[in-house]
C-alpha cells in the first residue's frame, strides 16, 4: 500500500486511543471466508527480523521462497496451521509503509471469486502461487494487495500441517491486522467486500482500517507531532503503529515475563495496560518499527478502567488510571 506524505500528514492529527474497528456495511450474504491467513511485511535486514520473530516471539520459521539466484525473497513464520507471517527483504531506507499484503483464507475460492466479480471488485484470475496454493488478488484503491487463497494439500503450508506447533510460540492465534485507510474510495472498497466488524468464519479474526494510532514506538516522552525535528520519525512511527498485527494471549502476565527474558526489554517497553476495548494490551515493535500488538483473550475485570496498568513484577492488583487517557505508570 503506497501512502503519500500528504495522507500521512492528514492522518497525524487523527489519533485514536484504542484499536478502531472499520465501520463496514453488514455482510449481504454468507461469504466463503474462514478468516485471516497471513500478514506480510517488508524488512530491511532479514537476519535481525528473524531474531525478533523467531527468538523473541517464538514463531518457528516454516519455510522460505527463493528467486532464481537462490536468494531468499520471503520467509514464512508459523502461528498455527492456518496462519502465517511473511517477511520480505528489501525494505528501502525512508519507506514508511512496511505492509506488503494481507491474505485471507477462503473455504470456496471459486465462489468467492464469482461473488467479488459480480460486485465489480475486479479480482485477478485464480492461479497457483509460489507457495503452491491457488489464490486470486484484489488491489484496493490505495494500492494495498488483498490476496484470497485456499490451502492445497501439496502446498508448502499444506505439507507442514500438524508440524512446527511448538510451545515456544508466544501466541497461537493471529487475531487481527490493521491497515491505514484515509481516503473515501478505499473506505467504500472495504464496505463492498461485505465484512462486518469480524471476518466471516469461525475464528473471530478481523481487520482494522484506522487513519492513525497513538500506540507509537517512542514512549517516554512521546514524540511531539508538531516538532519539525522529529516529524519525519513521527510519521514513520504512525505508519508502523497502524499497519500492524495482533496476537491473542491467554496469560498476559506470563507472556510479558517470557518476552522480558527473550528480548531483554525493560518494564516500560513491556508496559501492559487496559485498552478501551477492556482487554490487556502490550505493544512491541520489530527492528523496522512494525507494531506487534498482544491482546488478552479474556477481558479485564469490569472494575478495571481503561489505561489502568498491570504493575511490573509479580502478579498484583492493577494500578488504576486517575485521568482518562493517561497511564498512571511510569
Amino acid at each position: 500500500m503506497a501512502v503519500s506524505l500528504r495522507l500521512l500528514l492528514a492522518a497525524a492529527g487523527l489519533l485514536l486511543t484504542a484499536p478502531a474497528f472499520a465501520q463496514h456495511a453488514p455482510p449481504t450474504e454468507d461469504l466463503p471466508i474462514l478468516g485471516l491467513a497471513q500478514v506480510s511485511f517488508r524488512v530491511s535486514d532479514l537476519a535481525r527480523s528473524r531474531h525478533y520473530y523467531h527468538d523473541v516471539l517464538g514463531l518457528p520459521e516454516a519455510f522460505d521462497l527463493k528467486d532464481k539466484n537462490r536468494h531468499v525473497r520471503s520467509a514464512y513464520f508459523k502461528v498455527n496451521d492456518e496462519q502465517y507471517l511473511e517477511l520480505i527483504p528489501g525494505l528501502r531506507a525512508g519507506d514508511n509503509n512496511r505492509q506488503a499484503r494481507l491474505v485471507l483464507q477462503a473455504s470456496d475460492l471459486d465462489r468467492l471469486h464469482a461473488i467479488y466479480t459480480e460486485r465489480g471488485l475486479r479480482p485477478g484470475p485464480i492461479a497457483k502461487g509460489a507457495d503452491g496454493n491457488p489464490a486470486f488478488r484484489i488491489v484496493a484503491p490505495n494500492g494495498l494487495p488483498l490476496d484470497f487463497l485456499h490451502y492445497a494439500p501439496g502446498s508448502r503450508q499444506g505439507l507442514l500441517r500438524g508440524r512446527l506447533l511448538t510451545d515456544q510460540r508466544i501466541s497461537t492465534h493471529l487475531l487481527h491486522a490493521g491497515t491505514m485507510v484515509t481516503d473515501d474510495a478505499t473506505k467504500a472498497f472495504f464496505a463492498r467486500l461485505g465484512w462486518g466488524k469480524t471476518l466471516p468464519g469461525p475464528r473471530g479474526d478481523y481487520i482494522e482500517t484506522p487513519a492513525s494510532d497513538k500506540n507509537l514506538e517512542t514512549k517516554n516522552p512521546p514524540l511531539d507531532p508538531e516538532n519539525p525535528a522529529t516529524h519525519a520519525r513521527y510519521l514513520r512511527e504512525v505508519s508502523g503503529a497502524v499497519n500492524h498485527f495482533s496476537l491473542e494471549i491467554s496469560d498476559m502476565h506470563a507472556a510479558r515475563e517470557t518476552l522480558k527474558k527473550r528480548g531483554g526489554y525493560d518494564d516500560l517497553r513491556l508496559r501492559v495496560a487496559s485498552g478501551n476495548n477492556h482487554h490487556w494490551l502490550l505493544h512491541l515493535f520489530d527492528p523496522d518499527g512494525t507494531r506487534t500488538e498482544l491482546m488478552s483473550k479474556d477481558p479485564v475485570p469490569a472494575d478495571v478502567t481503561p489505561f489502568s496498568v498491570m504493575p511490573p513484577g509479580p502478579p498484583a492488583p492493577p494500578i488504576p488510571a486517575s485521568k482518562p487517557g493517561v497511564y498512571p505508570w511510569p
